[in-house]
């Protein structure tokens, strides 16, 4: 191999070493809810854990598992259906206030309070325990 495709053969290794870590920013952000990081405060919470889906019916329920507590603080969540199935199996940090559990669902969702997302922000794909 003669020196000048030598020399070709590693720019263009170095160039795309180079573009991977700009390829590589993490999720897109139409994937975020983040109007704003919401800060606790004010009737606002902030939950970290792990977004599961709940039963088949529909429209879907999407719950969130907070195991930083003991046991583990569950909410079911309120907001943009598509952007929540996105993020199951994920662990998220999700902001915003929080409604008394309510007998107007019926089964296992009806005495847990529900958790209006106003802001969500990707942590990992998976569903990590953060105890």
């Amino acid at each position: 191999m003669n020196a000048s495709s030598s020399a070709a053969r590693a720019t263009i290794v170095w160039a795309m070493l180079m573009a991977l870590p700009a390829a590589q920013t993490g999720i897109p952000k139409s994937t975020e809810l983040n109007p704003g990081r919401v800060a606790p405060g004010n009737g606002n919470y902030i939950v970290i854990g792990c977004v599961s889906r709940e039963g088949q019916g529909a429209p879907p329920t999407f719950v969130i598992s907070d195991s930083r507590s003991k046991p583990p603080a569950r909410y079911r969540l309120d907001g943009d259906l598509d952007l929540l199935r996105l993020h199951v199996g994920h662990t998220v940090e999700i902001g915003g206030p929080i409604a008394p559990a309510s007998g107007a669902r019926g089964g296992a969702n009806a005495a847990r309070p529900s958790f209006k997302v106003e802001s969500l922000i990707y942590i990992a794909t998976t569903c990590v325990n953060l105890q």
